[in-house]
């Protein structure tokens, strides 16, 4: 009995870490997924990042319906857990990481989607302009990034909004 309340106690706290470091767990709308794919410019064979990726689900279906090499950066265990088993009944590659965000390397990016709380962006926008290589697509769900100039904006009426930056 101890040890699930310790395991219990663990994933809480690591759920709790993620929220905290900016990243808590809210996903992508499941009607916004075919709009984002329709968004993205995407092509086989580039690397897509999916930063919080929660479940992974952007990263799994932006490899389904283009090939690309998808990556989802999650801290919260339980996230990662629930994204390793979605990535294997999806039957997709998608390269799954227990990761900060903010630590990892984006320099082989292609293509990162971010959906976080307005206040990490501030905070992860000098780590994107320091490794994102020129021509990167950066696409931004709901917030956009402070002093970018978005390229495209996908506003539907009565749905979030998609920012799209080009580096």
């Amino acid at each position: 009995m101890y040890i699930i309340f310790w395991v219990f106690l663990l994933l809480l706290a690591s759920t709790a870490y993620a929220a905290n470091q900016g990243a808590p767990w809210v996903p992508t709308k499941k009607k916004d997924i075919e709009r984002f794919l329709n968004f993205i410019e995407a092509k086989p064979g580039e690397k897509f990042y999916e930063l919080g990726c929660g479940d992974a689900r952007l990263a799994i279906a932006a490899e389904k319906k283009f090939n690309v090499k998808a990556v989802g950066v999650e801290l919260s265990v339980p996230q990662v857990l629930v994204a390793i088993v979605r990535n294997w009944l999806s039957k997709t590659n998608v390269k799954i990481k227990w990761a900060n965000l903010f630590k990892i390397d984006l320099s082989d990016a292609d293509v990162v989607y971010l959906f976080l709380m307005p206040e990490p962006y501030a905070k992860i926008k000098p780590k994107l302009e320091k490794e994102l290589k020129p021509g990167t697509r950066v696409i931004s769900y709901v917030w956009p990034i402070p002093d970018w100039e978005a390229e495209k904006v996908d506003s539907v009426e009565g749905k979030l909004k998609l920012f799209l930056y080009r580096r």
